[in-house]
């Protein structure tokens, strides 16, 4: 299968051979701007492109519906919401129904037909079991994609009819092609830089460079400075991190992805996958203790503990470790 287009994740491309022999539902995990959405694209093409020997090929009149976001066989989730639920946050059961319901119509124009869900973790508890049932017991020709930052906010039973693949940060020479097609006008050190500041998630350095997203310069300058202070291994440090989160009014979903990308970037560590030098040097068991503190972090965002408790909570907690 043709995934040039994303950048970095060998192992996980290099599972993903036969487009036919895809898993009916999967779960496309990572960091924002990891390149889910991109994945979960490309997948959607080799699907029900017209060459499957050579899928995705980009060019025949399927893949180019999916990449237009009009094609028939690859619906967006918005299709199926309602009037009445248009302005709610959460993906709820009557929009789920209502994918399962057109799930059952046969592909209009490809021999199969692929639902992508994003943000997949949206789906309130009901929504979540309605997709169950289609998931069980779907026709052979639906295949689903589920994106999502948090996957332990899905149901253990919507994780287990799933096969995982989760998206690592790149190396920085792997993001420099991508950014250099992105951005032919910057120099080669202004792309090297944005790599670097975003650790290797292309997207991150897309929103530094296009200079558009405040959001995740927020995210990016939350995650460096509380890098810099554990580095410090100082409680005077860690302590400003926790003030500057609060005096900043850091929303909970940015404390939420600044968690997520700390934890990343600790498990790519342990891993041997570091980006960054940031973490290389650390030990194992202190890695696997910020892996653990930050998930835990993850997990008050999702119960609604007020970002400056949590940060608070967290500068206190790294400072007994250490």
């Amino acid at each position: 299968m043709r995934l040039d287009e994303l950048a970095g994740n060998l192992p996980l491309k290099q599972s993903l051979v036969h487009p036919e022999r895809l898993p009916h539902a999967m779960l496309l995990c990572g960091s924002p701007g990891s390149g889910r959405h991109t994945l979960a694209r490309l997948l959607a093409q080799a699907m029900v492109c017209d060459h499957p020997e050579d899928a995705p090929c980009g060019v025949c009149p399927n893949c180019r519906r999916v990449a237009e976001g009009v094609h028939p066989d690859v619906p967006q989730l918005s299709s199926f919401v309602s009037s009445k639920d248009k302005d709610k946050k959460a993906i709820v059961v009557d929009t789920i129904r209502a994918l399962r319901t057109d799930v059952f119509i046969r592909p209009n124009q490809a021999s199969r037909k692929v639902y992508i869900i994003a943000p997949a973790e949206e789906m309130n508890p009901n929504a979540q079991n309605a997709l169950l049932k289609v998931l069980e017991d779907g026709p052979s020709y639906a295949s689903f994609l589920l994106i999502a930052d948090n996957p332990m906010a899905l149901l253990p039973t919507i994780r287990s009819r799933c096969v995982v693949y989760r998206l690592a940060p790149v190396q920085t020479g792997e993001a420099l092609p991508v950014l250099q097609r992105r951005f032919p006008d910057k120099s080669r050190e202004e792309l090297m830089l944005a790599a670097d500041q975003s650790r290797g998630i292309i997207g991150q350095a897309i929103a530094l460079l296009d200079g558009d997203s405040k959001e995740d310069e927020t995210v990016i300058s939350s995650v460096n400075r509380c890098v810099d202070a554990l580095q410090q291994r100082s409680e005077l440090a860690l302590m400003e991190w926790a003030v500057w989160v609060q005096t900043d009014k850091i929303s909970r979903e940015q404390l939420s992805r600044t968690y997520a990308l700390l934890r990343d970037r600790a498990l790519d560590a342990l891993a041997g996958r570091q980006t960054g030098a940031a973490l290389a040097q650390w030990d194992a068991p202190w890695l696997s203790r910020l892996a653990d503190l930050t998930r835990t972090g993850v997990d008050a965002m999702e119960r609604n503990v007020s970002p400056a408790h949590s940060a608070g909570w967290f500068a206190v907690s790294a400072v007994l470790w250490q």
